[in-house]
């Protein structure tokens, strides 16, 4: 039912919790499911610094935020935001038809970032 990424990042997820005051905040949700990620972020200049998440679903929603953190911490926001459709495909495995709507939870987590920062990035990532 479950593949190993999915079995893994949902039983010890190494990105859940919070932050005082992040930087930015992104959430998103799924209405049919009910699924629902936040991610918070702290940055230092243009490179995000930890990443962690609080999520309210299913065990594929809890290891689809957890792997997003694990995918931004520690990068450049430049280098996230160019993360091809393709590849996000990939890092969750393969998943079962009724997992899938995870796979648009991280996409939508990730079109939400790279709008934040694609248009006048600059400008944002100093107010940071």
């Amino acid at each position: 039912m479950y593949n190993d990424i999915i079995i893994t990042n949902f039983s010890d997820p190494k990105h859940s919790g919070e932050i005082q005051n992040p930087h930015l905040e992104l959430e998103v949700g799924n209405s049919v499911c009910g699924d629902r990620i936040r991610i918070q972020m702290a940055m230092e200049g243009n490179r995000i610094t930890r990443g962690v998440f609080q999520a309210w679903g299913c065990a594929t929603s809890i290891a689809t935020a957890n792997i997003f953190c694990s995918l931004i911490n520690g990068n450049e926001i430049e280098m996230v935001v160019n993360y091809d459709r393709s590849e996000l495909d990939t890092i969750l495995g393969k998943l079962e038809p009724s997992q899938h709507h995870c796979l648009d939870i991280l996409h939508e987590l990730h079109d939400k970032l790279k709008a934040t920062f694609t248009n006048n990035s600059s400008d944002k990532i100093q107010q940071l």
